[in-house]
Formats: structure tokens, sequence, C-alpha cells
């Protein structure tokens, strides 16, 4: 093999990858600031949800004969990934809100 070859990135397969780009967003608002906080809030929240739901299962098997889905270590840390992630979210709107005086 030469060495110039060696280098040469492979072909892109991205269309054959089983992850594909996804935005809430049509493609008209792609670049709207006002769209993209919009659909940070979507993420955020949707994110918020599946951590509240995995910590209210575990804590609801906690004491049964059913193990946990997370133990006590992992349910703390998705709660604070849940208070953490709401207070950025409620940071970024409250800059857009000063941002309109």
């Amino acid at each position: 093999m030469s060495k110039s070859s060696m280098h040469t990135p492979p072909e892109s397969t991205e269309s054959e990858a089983f992850h594909q780009p996804f935005s809430w967003l049509p493609a008209a608002h792609q670049a709207d600031k006002h769209a993209q906080f919009y659909a940070l809030t979507v993420d955020v929240c949707k994110g918020i949800k599946t951590c509240a739901d995995l910590i209210q299962l575990s804590n609801s098997d906690r004491g049964t004969d059913t193990p946990p889905t997370l133990d006590v270590n992992g349910t703390e840390r998705l709660l604070r990934l849940v208070l953490t992630s709401s207070q950025m979210l409620a940071d970024i709107a409250a800059e857009r809100i000063d941002q309109l005086q």
C-alpha cells in the first residue's frame, strides 16, 4: 500500500449508518434562534421525563422482591441530572427574557 493511500479517508457511509441526524425543526427554521430554543426545550424536557420515570420506577421497586432498575447511587445521579438540566433550561430562558428589554 502506498503512503498516500494509507491516509485516504474511507468513503462516506453516512446514509448507511443506523443513526441519522435529527432535528425537531423544519429546515426553514434551523437557523432561527427562537426555534432552536424551542427544540432545546423539547429535548431537555423529554430527557427530564425519562430520568424521572427511571427514578420513580427504581424507587417504587425498593423494598420489594423486584430488583430496582437503578441502584441508589445511579438513582441519585439521575436526580442530579434532572435538577441540573431544569436549572440550565431556566437560566437560558431567563437570559433570553433579559435580552428582550
